[in-house]
């Protein structure tokens, strides 16, 4: 069953409202409404995530030299002493010698900045970064499509 949209007012106006408006163009958002739901539900999932002890998806990108010392021997070891929170893992060849690796992480957000930390922290590797998402859902949001009986 649906809950009922709700609508409320926001009085805004000036820049704030002309940077707002290219925002939504930008990312591509139908209409207002949709994008302050957007915000919304990205601010509410930062708050979950800032809590240690909520579950929550992880995706680490690293881009490194493979042929730094034994660097692709050292990630895999750490992603094999954390086989229940990695799962699963891309590899990508850039060009001759960098290679882009792409590690979605699941557990406790402690736990999962710990694991990025650590991955990110090998020695050899050039850039990696650290997304994190909610794995609990964080509002009521109305799902445009089908589950056919199994969840996400």
């Amino acid at each position: 069953m649906k809950d009922p949209l709700v609508r409320f007012s926001v009085a805004i106006g000036g820049e704030l409202l002309q940077k707002f408006d290219q925002f939504r163009e930008t990312h591509q958002y139908p209409n207002r409404s949709e994008a302050v739901r957007g915000l919304m539900r990205a601010a509410l999932i930062e708050d979950v995530v800032a809590n240690d002890e909520s579950e929550a998806m992880g995706v680490v990108t690293l881009i490194y030299d493979h042929h730094a010392g034994r660097i692709a021997e050292r990630l895999t070891e750490l992603q094999h002493t954390h086989l229940d929170r990695v799962v699963t893992t891309t590899h990508v060849h850039l060009d001759a010698h960098r290679c882009l690796e792409v590690i979605l992480l699941r557990g406790a957000t402690k736990v999962i900045r710990e694991l990025a930390d650590s991955l990110i922290g090998t020695k050899g590797v050039e850039t990696g970064r650290l997304v994190l998402a909610s794995a609990t859902p964080v509002h009521d949001r109305q799902h445009a499509h089908s589950h056919h009986d199994h969840p996400h």
